[in-house]
């Protein structure tokens, strides 16, 4: 996380997922609507006070596990058979006990001494090799961050020595201990951020550069290729970690969808399932946890726009359902009628 690449990115992705409402969904014969009245919209508002953290703290710490430690737990807390709360822990405190040969799993938690079923315990996984047990982001690109590392430790010295290449300063000569001990004092003392910069040579001295120019071990170029790479891992577009080489206005929507659909959509899905099978009872099958994506469209009014147009239009939502998504009042009975505009009609302007 000291790499302003991959801090970024964590952020970014964490954020964004943890911004995102939390709906309970029943699907009847009108289709999908909120199920206002089911008790985990309690569960998931910040008016839960068995909730010691809110649940965008919440979110934010399950997707960082995630991506940091390849792992992302919460235990569930029940009540008469009712989940009541979602308790984060840490990833070091759970140990996955997994039986490959008998299939079997569960969470051993030291600090509770407690032995937690797998549909007691929230486990988001990302990246693995079993299906169970995790990997993390930074595990996959250990070698591209430890470049990335190096690169920044290179800068940082670089200019910690004032900028100044190291060499080797030759006289014609022999010079004793306490000589060579003076020239170096007075070396450093004048050729070094704290002094005037300008080395006076006398005639019988030479200096030979050792090390690389920062521009000819390119330096800059390959911290810029660090960023690129650490992207690459994550799975974002370089021009949301700040890269703005190559952007221009055209491409910032078709940056934010990418970053929607490639990026954020993985984890969404990864959520959205794991709440499903652990959260709702084998009799709710006409429910479904959904992580509204609606929140992220509201940056660009264009493409919200287009968006719920096109879906009227379409006749898959009625300008009442559209009005109550966006947090207005409807318009009366006329406002909950659905509208087929055919691809001929839109040309001529009619419905």
């Amino acid at each position: 996380m000291n790499l302003s690449a991959v801090y970024r990115a964590v952020e970014l992705i964490s954020n964004s997922i943890a911004s995102l409402p939390i709906k309970i969904l029943i699907q009847d014969e009108s289709g999908k609507n909120e199920a206002d009245k089911h008790p985990l919209n309690y569960v998931f508002s910040d008016r839960n006070t068995d909730n010691l953290i809110s649940r965008f703290t919440l979110m934010k710490l399950l997707v960082q596990s995630v991506l940091l430690r390849g792992n992302g737990f919460a235990l569930i807390e029940r009540a008469n058979g009712n989940v009541k709360a979602l308790r984060y822990l840490e990833p070091n405190d759970v140990n996955i006990v997994y039986d490959k040969i008998k299939n079997k799993l569960y969470y051993d938690i030291p600090m509770l001494k407690q032995r937690v079923e797998p549909k007691e315990m929230i486990h988001l996984v990302m990246f693995s090799y079993d299906g169970v047990k995790g990997l993390s982001v930074l595990q996959n690109a250990a070698r591209s961050l430890g470049i990335a590392h190096s690169s920044e430790n290179a800068a940082k010295s670089f200019f910690d020595n004032g900028m100044m290449i190291n060499g080797i300063l030759k006289v014609q000569g022999p010079v004793n201990q306490k000589q060579r001990e003076d020239l170096r004092s007075a070396w450093n003392e004048t050729y070094t951020a704290n002094g005037s910069g300008i080395a006076i040579l006398q005639g019988n001295m030479e200096y030979q550069s050792v090390q690389l120019s920062a521009k000819e071990s390119q330096m800059l170029e390959s911290r810029q290729f660090s960023v690129t790479d650490i992207a690459r891992f994550f799975g974002i577009n370089p021009v949301l970690l700040g890269d703005l080489s190559k952007v221009s206005f055209n491409t910032l929507e078709a940056v934010q969808n990418e970053f929607l659909v490639h990026t954020l959509q993985p984890y969404i899905s990864m959520i959205e399932n794991e709440f499903d099978r652990k959260l709702l009872r084998q009799s709710e099958d006409n429910l479904s946890i959904t992580l509204e994506t609606n929140e992220i469209l509201r940056t660009d009014k264009a493409a919200q726009s287009n968006y719920y147009s096109t879906l009227i239009n379409s006749g898959v939502l009625s300008i009442n359902e559209v009005r109550k998504e966006l947090g207005y009042n409807g318009i009366g009975e006329d406002g909950d009628k659905h509208y087929l505009l055919l691809l001929a009609d839109r040309k001529s302007g009619s419905a």
